[in-house]
Order: structure tokens, then sequence, then C-alpha cells
């Protein structure tokens, strides 16, 4: 049975394609907001400052990711006709969001103590609460995702994008140097939550019951488990870093990662809140294709921009962040092509949450992690860049088992991959080769900003032109890869 109250279908054709139009927009938005930000905060604020945040993130995060149990993908699977799942997921997650806020704050001064560091412990007791909002997230959130109504998630992310920055920038120029960053994460949340509270939001039907919590136990644990390697293989750079090399090395690394990962944020996100809820409804050769589809215009999208990141990454940093960051432009240079994979293997985990394969997501995460726990240890000896080196590699090979398990669980080879991909493939080859050859052309004495014009400009002219004759009309086949119906 399904939930009367909640469309079972997937969103029409139109609606998706108008939700993906707005998260786009809205994305491209906030990545507008972010270049200004990242130059003006890293000109008033300390590349320590940076690093106490970074340190202070992945653990609450984990406690975020205990908090979440994996309630909101459970629901969206859920057959629910008379409200009680849905009840038992909003009470689940307020209960296990206030008590993993409370945990947090009590554990701060040991957990600080433990990284070596004991100026974050105040730093996590103020980044608790967002363990709590992220709980009063799920199900309006969920609520979106199954109507389809992601103008919603679009609205919040500009509107909680734009406060937070407002606060950060009132901060760091008030001199509350890391606290600002604090207040940003803060406001962010609270702008956010109470958005999606408003638009979505809604009494829980029904009571909870105990067969619920057992569905959602049952189905939510390996979604943890998989989530919390995740989490694990996200930050153990972090940690370590933060640990064995100091904070100020930490923040002017954890400045060149937040980076790199713009494109998750803008690009890759918008064309998965669709996909996902899709993916657990559609036959098996409908998502096949919606996850090919998918995959050519992440990689169509993603793949110059990040592969350009590298090859100006020297000017970017020398322009926007100043000297204090000049060692960013060497992180840059091995983190942005990985984030082409990583962009990738993101869908393919999507893939797998969708069809339900919490076992197989849950093997791919072990790896993974693993994975880029060996690259972390074995770029330490050779400081930042051997780090940011290890990290690279492992980031590749492990979205690369993604992808091969995505592949596997649709019974795709690999040639299906490679046909979609190969004009996004040699056009931006061609760029990369364009660009490099630009530069080295470019007279030594030339001002930073107009080696960039020229680089950039030459870039977007070789891709685009390559793209065109190796596939005309590649473009609008992606774009209609989201309007059509699945």
């Amino acid at each position: 049975m399904t939930d009367p109250e909640v469309p079972t279908g997937v969103p029409s054709a139109r609606k998706l394609a108008i939700g993906a139009v707005l998260l786009a927009a809205a994305n491209a938005c906030r990545m507008a907001l972010q270049f200004l930000m990242f130059p003006l905060l890293a000109r008033l604020l300390e590349p320590a400052d940076f690093g106490i945040m970074a340190l202070a993130m992945p653990v609450t995060l984990f406690a975020l990711t205990i908090a979440d149990g994996g309630l909101g993908p459970s629901l969206l699977r859920a057959p629910d006709p008379d409200g009680r799942v849905r009840a038992t997921v909003g009470w689940s997650a307020l209960i296990a969001g206030l008590a993993l806020a409370l945990a947090l704050t009590a554990a701060a001064i040991p957990i600080s103590a433990a990284l070596s560091h004991r100026e974050i412990a105040a730093v996590l007791a103020g980044l608790a609460p967002i363990v709590l909002l992220n709980a009063a997230c799920t199900l309006p959130g969920v609520r979106v995702q199954r109507t389809g109504a992601t103008w919603i998630f679009a609205l919040g992310d500009i509107a909680s994008a734009i406060a937070g920055i407002a606060m950060a920038l009132v901060g760091a120029l008030n001199g509350w140097e890391v606290w600002s960053l604090v207040a940003q994460q803060l406001v962010l949340w609270t702008v956010r939550t109470a958005l999606l509270q408003a638009l979505a939001g809604e009494a829980f039907p029904g009571r909870p019951s105990r067969a619920a919590l057992a569905y959602l136990i049952r189905h939510g644990l390996p979604l943890v488990g998989a989530n919390l390697l995740s989490l694990f293989s996200a930050s153990i750079d972090n940690l370590l870093i933060g640990r064995l090399l100091g904070v100020e090395q930490l923040g002017i690394y954890a400045l060149a990662y937040q980076i790199v990962r713009i494109p998750d944020a803008v690009l890759v996100s918008p064309l998965l809140v669709s996909f996902l809820p899709a993916v657990a409804r559609l036959d098996h050769r409908a998502t096949a294709a919606r996850l090919l589809d998918t995959w050519r215009v992440i990689f169509g999208l993603v793949a110059p921009l990040m592969l350009g990141l590298a090859l100006v990454a020297d000017l970017l940093v020398g322009l926007l962040l100043g000297p204090r960051w000049a060692g960013a432009a060497a992180l840059l240079r091995l983190l942005a092509p990985a984030a082409i994979a990583q962009a990738m293997g993101l869908a393919a985990v999507m893939l797998l949450l969708g069809r339900g394969r919490s076992t197989l997501q849950f093997g791919a995460a072990v790896l993974t992690a693993t994975l880029m726990a060996g690259g972390v240890v074995a770029g330490t000896p050779f400081g930042l860049v051997g780090i940011a080196a290890g990290v690279a590699a492992a980031a590749c090979a492990g979205s690369a088992i993604c992808i091969a398990a995505a592949l596997h669980e649709m019974r795709l080879r690999p040639g299906a991959l490679l046909l979609v991909l190969w004009p996004g493939l040699a056009a931006v080859t061609l760029m990369t080769a364009g660009v490099a050859a630009t530069r080295a052309l470019l007279p030594h004495t030339m001002a930073p900003l107009a080696a960039l014009a020229i680089a950039v400009t030459a870039g977007v002219a070789i891709y685009a032109t390559a793209l065109q004759l190796l596939s005309p009309g590649a473009l609008a086949a992606w774009l209609g890869s989201i309007r059509r119906r699945p």
C-alpha cells in the first residue's frame, strides 16, 4: 500500500524540468556568492581560522549523520497508508537530533583534547544546534522531493546562502575571527530550516509505531554505516592535517578543497534532487537510460570547469586570495581533476541508494574509506602536497569503485558509459591542450588578470567549438535529458 497523501509516481516531466532549472539558477547564484566570499574572507581571516573550522566540522557532521539515521531516504521508499511511518520519522529525527546536539556539547572538551587543539571545544559547542536544525528539515525535505516542489530547495539555498555570507562578513569585519564562520553556519541552517518548515512542513499525521521504527532501523542502518564511512573518507585528511601539520596548514588545504567541491553543490545537486526519487520508482531500462544521461551531463559540465581551474590555479589564487594562500595553487592542481571523478561517483551512489541497494552501497563505501585513509597516510610524509596527491588518487579510485558498482547493478558494460562520454572527453582533452599551449606562449611579464582572461577565453572557445564539431547539439541533448519524461 502507498501513502494516499503523497504522489506515488515521480513528478511530471515539466515539474522536474522547472525544478532542475530553478535549482541550477539558485546554485549558480550561490556559486557567485561563494566566489565573492572566498576572496573577502581569505583577506579578512587567517588560515588558522579556516583550519579550526575545518577540524570542528567533521565532528559536527559525525553527530549529524548519526542523528539522521537514514530516515529520509527510508521514508522515500516506505509504504505509509496511515501516516505512521512519517510520524515515526518526524519524532525519531527530532529526538535523535536533540540528544546528539546535547552529547556533542558535553563531549566538546575531551574531543578537542583528543585532536590536540583545545580551542575547538567552544566551536564544537557553538555548532551543536546544527544537528537539531538538520533533524527539523527531515520531513519537509522528503515532502519536497516526493512532490517535486524543488523550488523550495532553490529558495532556501539562495536565502540561507545570502544570510550566512552576510553574517560571516559582518563577523570578520568586527574581528570575530573563527566565530564569524561559526555564525555563518548557524544563520545558514536557521534560515534554511525556517523556510522548509514554513513552505513544506506539516503536522505529523497518525501516530508513531514500533513496526514503523523497526522498518526504518532495518533500512536506515546500512545507509548510516555507508554515510559514516563516506564521512570518514572525506574527513580523515582534515583530521590528520590538523593534528600533524597544524590548523594553519589545514586552513589552506580546507579552502582549496571547498573551492573544488563547488561544482557538486552548484551543478550536480540539482540533477540528483530529481534523480533519487525517480530511480526509486522507474523500471530497470528507464533507470539505466537516466543514469547514463546523468553521467553525460555531469561530465560535460564539471570536467571543463575543473580542468580549467587546475590550469589557471596559480593565477586565480594570486588574484583572488592573496599571497598568504599561495600554497593553495598546488593543491588545486591536484584536487580539481579528482573532483570530476567524485561528481560521477556521487551519481553512482545515488543510483544504489534509489534502488535500495544499501548493502552494496555500504561495501563500496568501505572500500572507498579504506582507500582514502591509505592515500592520506601514504601522503603524510610528503607534507600538504603529498596528502593532496594521496586524497586525489584515493578519490579517483573510490569513485571508480562506485561507478563500477552502479554499472553492475544496471547490467551495463563500461563501453556504454564511454559511448556517452566520448564527445565531452575529446572536447575537454583538446581544451586542456589548447589552454596549456596558450599559457606557454604568453609572456611572463603579462599582468595576471590579462593572462587569466586570455586563458579562460581560449578554453571556453576551444571546448565549445570542439563539442559542437564532435557532437552537434550536445548541450541541447544534455538539457533534454533532464526534461525527458521517464
